[in-house]
């Protein structure tokens, strides 16, 4: 008999939990992947650009960004940062970046002081550049590479997108 009830609970038991709902708050949440496009210039902020997301990411998603580094036959040409840019006399700096579920971070970091930069070269490397910043799914298991911008919209479906100002 306290078999029968022991096993009569556990089946009530497992039936009102699977009429359980958990209802997660997921408003304003990016789901998908998705392209923006980022203007920034890196004067007087301490070499630092923030720019927030118009809805937050998923914790378990992550963000590419790419720097618009010239044309080629007037084709764009995207570079993935982390990127080292070189001088001549051994002073290098890089684009790098950070970012949480709500915002992002794109800094310089140098082996010099980045203000000794010549103007044309602040205006090559520091004034008015243009960032994407693609939000890739964290459901996304497969490895691929990232490093061609024009590949990793195509793979992500997001070729036809249209591309956000943030």
């Amino acid at each position: 008999m306290k078999k029968i009830i022991l096993l009569f609970t556990a089946i009530v038991g497992l039936a009102s939990l699977q009429s359980c709902e958990v209802n997660d708050v997921r408003e304003n949440q990016i789901f998908e992947a998705e392209v923006f496009e980022f203007p920034a210039s890196f004067n007087n902020n301490d070499f630092s650009v923030v720019g927030r997301f118009s809805r937050d990411i998923l914790s378990s998603d992550h963000i590419l960004i790419y720097r618009l580094y010239g044309k080629d036959n007037g084709a764009d040409v995207w570079r993935l940062i982390p990127q080292t840019v070189y001088f001549n006399n051994g002073d290098e700096f890089d684009y790098n970046y950070d970012f949480t579920k709500r915002d992002f971070r794109i800094f310089l970091e140098a082996n010099f002081d980045l203000y000794s930069l010549s103007n044309e070269h602040k205006s090559t490397y520091l004034y008015n550049q243009i960032f994407r910043i693609v939000v890739v799914p964290g459901r996304l298991q497969y490895k691929r590479d990232f490093s061609d911008y024009d590949a990793t919209i195509r793979s992500l479906g997001l070729e036809n997108a249209p591309i956000k100002k943030l």
